[in-house]
């Protein structure tokens, strides 16, 4: 059983991510950032689809859409620091 089974039929994708990410954290860390970063990357890019109050920074990359102050109005400070160290996490596990 995964924590993210309610993730499964609107959003499959996200939910794929996160349930590798969670199925890898105790044998794979490394793998389970990675996965979590992606998660992530799918959420954000479908908040900023789907939420007319969110702005398009200049860069589409997962940073600069985090960091985009309208995002980061809209998710307030715990999410927003727990978004920045899963991207910082996921980005140390590809290099």
């Amino acid at each position: 059983m995964t924590n993210f089974a309610f993730l499964r039929h609107e959003w499959p994708p996200v939910f794929e991510a996160a349930a590798k990410a969670e199925s890898a954290a105790h044998n794979d860390p490394r793998t389970s950032c990675f996965y979590a970063r992606r998660a992530l990357e799918l959420a954000v890019s479908w908040a900023f689809k789907h939420d007319a109050t969110l702005h398009l920074p200049y860069q589409d990359n997962l940073s600069a859409l985090i960091h985009e102050p309208s995002f980061r109005d809209a998710v307030g400070p715990a999410i927003f620091a727990k978004a920045r160290l899963i991207k910082d996490l996921g980005n140390q596990a590809v290099h």
